[in-house]
């Protein structure tokens, strides 16, 4: 449960413990008298350095950072790829109303409009035929509207694959009546449909998504949804809050504040052995603060919660971590020796019929991970243009195998990737053989484990939620707000965005210096 900042005390927690004004009052004294208020944060991607600037504005300087790897940004992880930088992670800013990530850079000139929106698509057969854009684009339409029709999907509670098949199969058989062909192409956008919203949701399935979670839990903010970084990718943001741009003079000294390489192996939050709460590293360091704020994502605490917090966490936020879903999509980035594509293609949307779909085990030539008979290539549902980039094509992997394609070498990626673009659009264009690939690996990275979350039938559930999981433990011994949450997980309305996560290290770093005010 949210704690209000202008009054954080006033709060009973779930385990009833009543804290009393005046023994917070001892220690805003004591802090005050000795400036040694300390807080240590676990993580340096944007939730982290988020509120490091914030603590360090408000003139709280001692402040360390902790990062498992050996570089910041976490999920914001901009690669320069020839010549120009690529996002494997976080890529646009999604929308202008009430997003934090606009409102810090709107006055910079550093966003620009996207060439892809995603919704102005060709796409092509597993046969190699190209489908009559005026066709495609109706049925596009019929389930585009049913994708976003937050109305009516309150209606239909349980998964969202249900929801969306009941709905788009109605209103086809209304637009298109008995027409055989167009009905069987249908079903074909239908499974296209599948692959991107397992895109936007990130689930094995779209059986897995809960319908009232996918529609009414998450808020869009307003505004253009593709925002760009004019080939500066999304660590542009990291100077942003660093202020390290526009004015480098103005730096706030954030980096020197990060511990790379540090890996924690034990949060110690209450125990009457030790002086302060203390966090402790496989390399054998040690260290003390006021306050911890954990910003890993929610899949590290999933696989460590048990053994890395002493003592265990209470049930209601292991409920939250367990039960929270993480899912899984990855990027496939291709580089071209030249641009084989005419200036006005977006990209290629790809629609498999059944049996081109059931034969490409035999045929690919790098076979990589198959489940129940079908290959994984059947869920990278295209390849698109990106803007920062003119000779790279972006692959989507999603579904139940997007982590198990991280084990497969460079090589058959790039050759099985090579055989679908061919087999889709040989007869349309001559298509040279890739010469680079960049890729994004984040199921199988042990500081991530996943990519971002969403609102699954399971977390519905089990009463799982982001209030529950950013709600800050207070220790018994040290009587405050000892171990606190944030990461795009513990957002409430703006979970899997970069923007969500800024907001959360923005709240945590309030939550803090709220505190210690007069």
């Amino acid at each position: 449960m949210m704690i209000s900042c202008g009054n954080p005390f006033l709060k009973v927690y779930r385990d009833h413990r009543t804290k009393t004004i005046s023994s917070i009052e001892s220690i805003k004294k004591v802090h005050k008298m000795s400036n040694s208020l300390s807080v240590l944060i676990i993580g340096a991607g944007v939730a982290g350095i988020s509120a490091a600037c914030k603590l360090l504005e408000h003139g709280i300087t001692n402040v360390t950072i902790l990062e498992a790897k050996d570089r910041i940004g976490g999920r914001v992880h901009s690669v320069e790829f020839d010549g120009s930088y690529v996002d494997l992670g976080g890529q646009w800013v999604h929308g202008e109303d009430g997003n934090i990530v606009y409102d810090l850079v709107k006055d910079f000139d550093l966003l620009g409009t996207s060439l892809n929106t995603y919704e102005d698509n060709t796409y092509y057969l597993s046969d190699g035929s190209v489908v009559d854009k005026n066709l495609s684009d109706k049925i596009f339409e019929i389930g585009y509207n049913v994708l976003y029709d937050e109305e009516d999907a309150t209606k239909y509670p349980g998964p969202y694959g249900d929801y969306f098949i009941k709905r788009y199969n109605e209103k086809i058989v209304e637009e298109f009546k008995s027409d055989k062909e167009i009905l069987k192409l249908a079903k074909y956008f239908e499974h296209w449909f599948h692959k991107f919203y397992t895109c936007l949701d990130p689930a094995k399935t779209w059986f897995d998504i809960s319908t009232h979670g996918a529609l009414s839990v998450f808020k869009q903010c307003d505004g253009n949804q593709q925002l760009n970084w004019k080939k500066r990718g999304f660590k542009t943001i990291l100077d942003v809050l660093m202020k390290k741009f526009p004015d480098e003079s103005k730096c706030l000294p954030v980096e020197e504040k990060i511990f790379l390489k540090k890996e924690v192996n034990k949060i110690i939050w209450d125990d009457t052995t030790e002086a302060s709460p203390t966090v402790r590293c496989f390399d054998g360091t040690s260290y003390k603060a006021d306050h911890i704020l954990i910003t890993t994502s929610v899949g590290v605490l999933k696989k460590l919660h048990k053994s890395l917090f002493e003592p265990r966490l209470p049930a209601y936020k292991v409920n939250s971590i367990e039960h929270i879903s993480l899912g899984v999509v990855n990027k496939i980035l291709l580089k071209f020796p030249t641009k084989w594509w005419p200036d006005d293609t977006l990209g290629f949307s790809l629609l498999w019929n059944e049996t081109d779909s059931l034969n490409l085990v035999n045929e690919v030539p790098a076979i990589g991970p198959i489940d129940e008979n079908r290959c994984w290539l059947e869920d990278v549902f295209g390849f698109y243009v990106i803007d920062s980039h003119p000779r790279v094509l972006l692959g989507w992997v999603v579904g139940k195998m997007a982590s198990e394609v991280e084990y497969m070498s460079d090589e058959d990626i790039i050759a099985s990737c090579m055989f679908v673009l061919r087999k889709f659009l040989g007869k349309l264009y001559d298509i040279p053989d890739a010469d680079g690939v960049l890729r994004s690996k984040w199921g199988t990275d042990p500081h991530f484990c996943g990519s971002y979350v969403y609102v699954s039938m399971d977390q519905e559930k089990h009463n799982a939620s982001a209030k529950d999981l950013s709600e800050p433990l207070v220790s018994k011994k040290w009587n405050t707000p000892t171990l606190l949450f944030a990461g795009e997980a513990t957002s409430a309305q703006h979970y899997s965005t970069v923007n969500g996560a800024i907001e959360t290290g923005f709240r945590e770093a309030e939550r803090i210096i709220n505190l210690y005010k007069n």
